[in-house]
């Protein structure tokens, strides 16, 4: 939807506000949903791998590796933080005046996301590419 920055109201599709006369600014509404879908991506595999992690915490104490169950947990966190993070941002990206402070935390947090493999791979790469719509404003 159109914003005014003068009157800051949303208003329909108009080249100008009805108000003030200033031309209307579109929001960044692709960036949005493709960085939160990116985020609940993200989010659910950190879900996935918590479900999932006493068998492999049992396995790498099996194998004499349990000293490397505290970092799995760390990791997890790691996860879970970039996914919200990731989420937020793209709500950021949305806000006029605040898109590229959105896109550039959706940026840093699917860099780190990588950690767990980003929503295997699939959720890091769409963080990306919301953020690079953030930056466009798209």
């Amino acid at each position: 939807m159109p914003y005014c920055h003068q009157c800051r109201k949303d208003f329909k599709v108009l080249p100008a506000c009805p108000q003030c006369s200033l031309p209307l600014v579109p929001r960044a509404t692709a960036g949005l949903v493709v960085s939160v879908i990116a985020g609940a991506i993200v989010l659910v595999t950190a879900l996935v791998i918590l479900l999932f992690f006493p068998w492999f915490a049992a396995i790498l104490a099996w194998l004499g590796f349990g000293f490397l169950v505290g970092y799995g947990l760390i990791l997890v966190m790691i996860g879970f933080v970039s996914g919200i993070l990731m989420m937020v941002g793209g709500a950021l990206i949305y806000l006029p005046g605040k898109e590229r402070a959105g896109a550039a935390i959706v940026l840093l947090f699917s860099i780190i996301s990588l950690i767990i493999l980003g929503g295997f791979i699939v959720g890091a790469t769409m963080g990306i590419v919301g953020a690079a719509l953030g930056f466009a404003k798209k």
